[in-house]
């Protein structure tokens, strides 16, 4: 269910993730909610900007934190396509 970055925010928004990984400008970050919902972030994805963006490896951060491009909320192995909540600027 497609829902907007202030709501995933109060769903999800104390959540603790990590970086992942980096692609095509793209920071990546996951974590997991207690009752084990994944939530997955991607940060950037504009080559003028994401050069000015700090990563720390190993550092976790809240979600709130960030203004993520897409988002992502999923039970289990699911695939994004089966998400429980997702936020994206991209649609």
């Amino acid at each position: 269910m497609e829902i907007t970055k202030k709501e995933f925010d109060e769903l999800y928004g104390d959540v603790e993730v990590v970086f992942t990984n980096y692609w095509k400008y793209s920071f990546a970050f996951e974590g997991e909610t207690e009752s084990g919902i994944r939530i997955y972030l991607s940060v950037g994805g504009c080559a003028d900007e994401i050069y000015r963006f700090e990563v720390i490896a190993g550092e976790k951060c809240k979600v709130r934190d960030f203004e993520a491009r897409f988002a992502s909320a999923t039970e289990g192995d699911k695939p994004h396509s089966e998400a429980l909540h997702t936020y994206s600027e991209y649609y």
